[in-house]
């Protein structure tokens, strides 16, 4: 987190706290887990996808088994005892968010959950999401500890996936903070290209689930749902695709690019956090079939290093497509 962000939520945070002392806390929301006076054996009422579980209000020992979620609970300064495996990913991952998990456990990879691992780590709170723990893993870790299954719209609702994080952490005066932060950059951002973004047809594309396939990264995703509905970045009609499997994204032959890059002038990738464009979205740009469209011969592609996990991620997200495509378009 950018020390200006993290310096305006705990300013935040401290602000909140002051007005709510002396105050009942609200129905169902637990007092933050830095509170000396909180007993460790109370607990709080939470409704989650599987349920109602009673959460410790003072859980200081949290396990995060879902891919996104050690970054969700980075944003509101919770810090993890076990993750999984992240080695594999890395590259995608800037020094702080590398550091960030350095020293947890390893419990399993991704979709694959180590049991024996996890229990080993004695956490008293695991967090995770629905759309990678089903039913049954919740079952199965909840004889382990009280485990948090957050669940939203769809997978790139980082939006509820977070306030529920937050609630389940005790967190939520930063998580309320960190979302006015982004609001207030949105929103003048927005305004400022204004020009920029509405004269413009936007794309978001990656690479395929195999060979011979790209990706357009739809409104449902996390980074779909942040080009389209919040900073509106319009696709064209070619890219308005019903995801059908609720993924976030569609992956489509090739052959297929005309059709969905159709009208597109500005087209948004990924990047590793050293700014190298993976070898798979490297080879669909130098395709013959995506050399023909008329974004490549405009030169307009632009591969963005920030991942969206959450209300801070997504500042940054915005900060870097200011600083590498909105701001050089309007000159």
């Amino acid at each position: 987190m950018p020390i200006s962000r993290r310096i305006g939520a705990f300013v935040a945070l401290a602000a909140t706290l002051a007005l709510v002392t002396g105050c009942a806390s609200d129905a169902g929301s637990p007092a933050a887990n830095t509170d000396s006076n909180t007993d460790s054996s109370e607990t709080f009422t939470m409704t989650t996808v599987y349920g109602d579980v009673e959460v410790p209000a003072s859980a200081d020992r949290i396990a995060a088994v879902s891919y996104d979620t050690p970054w969700q609970l980075m944003s509101l300064d919770v810090q993890p005892i076990a993750t999984i495996d992240y080695s594999r990913w890395l590259d995608s991952y800037t020094p702080e968010q590398q550091a960030f998990i350095a020293d947890a456990a390893n419990i399993g990879t991704f979709g694959e959950v180590n049991f024996e691992a996890l229990a080993s780590a004695t956490p008293d709170l695991i967090i995770g999401d629905a759309y990678e723990v089903d039913e049954a893993t919740f079952e199965r870790l909840s004889d382990i500890a009280p485990t948090v299954i957050l669940g939203g719209g769809a997978r790139g609702d980082w939006q509820s996936l977070t306030k529920q994080a937050a609630e389940a952490t005790g967190t939520t005066a930063v998580w309320e903070a960190s979302k006015t932060a982004y609001e207030e950059l949105r929103d003048s951002t927005r305004e400022k290209y204004a020009d920029v973004i509405e004269k413009n047809v936007w794309i978001n594309f990656s690479f395929g689930d195999e060979a011979g396939q790209f990706s357009v990264q739809l409104p449902t995703g996390s980074t779909g749902n942040l080009v389209v509905n919040e900073m509106g970045l319009a696709y064209g009609p070619g890219a308005q695709i019903e995801d059908a499997e609720r993924r976030g994204y569609v992956a489509l032959p090739l052959e297929q690019l005309p059709t969905v890059f159709d009208g597109v002038t500005q087209a948004l990738t990924f990047a590793a956090t050293d700014g190298v464009i993976p070898t798979g979205i490297q080879e669909i740009i130098d395709s013959n079939i995506f050399q023909t469209l008329d974004v490549a011969k405009s030169g307009n592609i632009y591969a963005l290093t920030s991942s969206v996990t959450d209300y801070e991620t997504a500042q940054d997200w915005i900060d870097e497509l200011t600083e590498k495509v909105l701001e050089p378009l309007s000159e």
